[in-house]
């Protein structure tokens, strides 16, 4: 039976896809500095990103995202990517705050609204560029 993926999960997974492209997958003492939270906290979530099938996940041994898993951290590596330009690009957010924010916002909106945002923040730039 597959869960929902909630949102503190969804940042776990994110984290591990980060810290892979550094190397050969991510340790949990990385996952959990990286998030700034126990390493029992990111074990429960691991072991609920591997219930879910998104990671593969062993004791003692480098965590890796599989196909699934890293079709979902790309989405949500756009999700952040769309917000941060909107922030910084479009309504001029404060620049310390924009990794912040966008971190907040990432994952507060629906496929079809973050589809929405994109257009529109596709169409903007069209316009001011020329």
């Amino acid at each position: 039976m597959k869960l929902k993926v909630t949102d503190s999960l969804e940042e776990y997974l994110y984290s591990i896809y980060v810290l892979s492209k550094e190397g050969e997958g991510a340790r949990v003492t990385d996952i959990a500095n990286k998030m700034e939270v126990t390493k029992a906290s990111t074990n429960n979530a691991l072991n609920q990103l591997k219930e879910q099938g998104l990671i593969n996940y062993e004791k003692y041994k480098n965590i890796t995202l599989t196909k699934e898993g890293v079709a979902r951290a790309k989405y949500i590596e756009r999700r952040h990517e769309l917000f941060r330009k909107f922030l910084k690009d479009i309504i001029k957010t404060d620049p310390n705050l924009v990794e912040e924010e966008t971190e907040k916002l990432a994952h507060c909106i629906s496929c079809h609204t973050a589809a929405k945002l994109e257009k529109f923040i596709e169409e903007y730039m069209e316009k001011i560029e020329k």
